[in-house]
């Protein structure tokens, strides 16, 4: 490759890994933590779990107690099974018939207990699991959210292919080279290097799904162009579950069972595990159940089949063989698969937590490397002291993460109970707390400080987190080893790992590495900046 070449490669990697760094760290964290939202809301309500199989489940009850509340007929619901837990999901739109009483005139969204039938609002049941999940994609900011993950998914793609041509020659010379006595830049020159190509299979997974998801508008507009902007009859073609079907009237009979087909379904293919149910037109004479699932993974990788059902006939109007594939359906099960870990158990999640925190690290050695490099003899002043605002800024907002998240863990333990409206309790909690730690780090101005407190912070709540899961929910390790409870306590496992690798890292940093740094050779004086200069810091 000629020099030429090479620096246009090197400057295109340097400028869009910048350019994203902050919310691509934001992404992979929370992401880390959102492959256990399920474990994460199990260890947050703190009870215990019946691991009811979802063939065994009384849907009958639930839909007749959500029937004397509001009114089903003319609704199609949507029932998310979930994993193994004791509630499911479910949604009713609003009812098509003309004749349905003020309160089928509502669409709701519930979680219910499959024991009780107890409903819960989505901000009354929002948990902590939730919102690191929909933290990785921004779903807090309205509209463009997920849209901007997409776009960062789409740079962080670009890095990954220019960084390959970048350091594809340096991989094997400077594994062999790494050197921890060597000067911080080269630290995180060989670091970033190694570690962001051994993770480059993942990475690849993770931006292309990412942007797949994320601009799934843009991958669709070819679909709506060959449907001439049907986009209903292009979704049905996609997602056929998803069909809706026009309301013809009220049925004489009584409403059949749920519980009836979900069994049927069940049994009719072997380790077939349910995942969803629609009822379409509930009450009408037209009115069809469609009920999902999926084959265990270790039987088949792609085993994604449903059944339609009409639901007064039994006949099976259409019928998704699990055990064979479909391109239309299947590949998007393919990609989210792959995108969260659905495959391989809980080996699998712990593998890619790994590798996503890994990512964090390249990506946090991606910024070191830029500041140090840019600290030179040959910046002006103002040009230094943007680069370590860049420095301070980029690290205040990303390692902060590690001690937030933590205490957030023993928050909502604590408060548990005493708030309806978890969502906005959550939201304020974990903004207001993060925004403190960025302020404080900022001002501080200490990359060094402001790796080894949030290390030391990290530990010490990650350290509390069993304990105080003990303590008030009385879910001790031993008690949920003993009990079978797995869920729970791969949770607090998880913090303790999290706790002991942060506290190493904490011990294992010492001051003579922050004298290896540019800027404590090339120091500059806050104290003595002369403020009429109009310098920012």
């Amino acid at each position: 490759m000629s020099k030429r070449n090479y620096n246009i490669f090197f400057n295109t990697h340097t400028v869009s890994g910048i350019v994203v760094s902050v919310a691509l760290y934001i992404i992979f964290f929370a992401g880390a933590f959102a492959l256990f939202k399920e474990e994460i809301d199990l260890w947050e309500e703190g009870g215990t779990v019946s691991k009811t199989e979802h063939q065994n489940i009384d849907f009958d009850n639930i839909l007749e107690q959500l029937d004397r509340k509001h009114e089903l007929i003319g609704r199609d619901i949507q029932l998310n099974f979930g994993a193994e837990n004791d509630k499911i999901s479910v949604f009713m739109s609003t009812s098509k018939d003309s004749l349905t009483l003020e309160k089928g005139t509502e669409s709701h969204y519930y979680l219910v207990d499959i024991h009780s039938g107890d409903t819960q609002t989505y901000p009354e049941y929002y948990g902590l699991g939730e919102f690191l999940y929909r933290l990785h994609f921004f779903a807090q900011i309205p509209t463009v959210g997920i849209y901007l993950a997409g776009i960062v998914s789409l740079l962080f793609l670009f890095a990954i292919v220019t960084g390959l041509i970048v350091h594809w020659k340096k991989i094997i010379p400077n594994f062999y080279k790494f050197n921890p006595k060597a000067s911080i830049k080269r630290i995180w020159t060989d670091s970033h290097t190694a570690l962001g190509v051994l993770g480059v299979p993942f990475q690849l997974i993770f931006a292309i799904t990412g942007a797949y998801f994320g601009l799934s508008v843009l991958v669709l507009l070819p679909g709506k162009i060959l449907y001439d902007g049907d986009q209903n009859k292009m979704m049905e073609d996609l997602r056929p579950t998803r069909k809706s079907y026009e309301w013809q009237a009220r049925a004489d009979d009584e409403v059949p069972s749920f519980n009836y087909y979900v069994r049927n379904t069940a049994q009719k293919y072997e380790n077939f595990h349910l995942t969803r149910g629609y009822i379409k037109n509930y009450g009408g004479r037209n009115m069809k159940i469609v009920v999902n699932g999926e084959l265990a993974t270790s039987e088949r990788y792609v085993g994604a089949g449903s059944i339609t059902y009409d639901a007064y006939t039994g006949v099976v109007e259409s019928e998704k063989d699990p055990n064979k594939l479909s391109y239309i359906e299947d590949v998007q099960f393919v990609l989210g698969r792959l995108h969260f870990a659905d495959f391989g158990g809980l080996t699998m999640k712990i593998i890619y937590f790994i590798l996503a925190l890994i990512t964090c690290f390249v990506i946090i050695t991606g910024v070191l490397i830029y500041v140090e490099a840019r600290n030179k003899k040959s910046k002006t002043l103002k040009q230094r002291l943007y680069t370590a605002k860049v420095g301070h800024i980029y690290l205040a907002i990303c390692l902060s993460m590690l001690p937030v998240t933590a205490v957030s863990f023993l928050f909502v333990k604590i408060a548990h109970g005493y708030f309806v409206d978890k969502q906005t309790t959550i939201y304020w909690f974990y903004f207001i707390t993060w925004f403190v730690a960025i302020v404080y780090f900022r001002l501080k101005r200490d990359n060094y400080h402001t790796n080894k407190m949030n290390l030391l912070l990290g530990a010490v709540f990650g350290f509390l987190v069993p304990i105080v899961n003990g303590i008030v929910s009385g879910n001790w390790l031993w008690k949920t080893f003993s009990e079978e409870q797995f869920d729970v306590l791969l949770i607090d496992l998880l913090w303790i790992g999290i706790a002991i690798t942060s506290l190493l890292f904490y011990l294992n940093i010492k001051p003579q590495i922050k004298e290896k740094s540019t800027f404590a050779k090339r120091p500059i004086d806050y104290k003595n900046l002369n403020k009429s200069s109009g310098i920012a810091i």
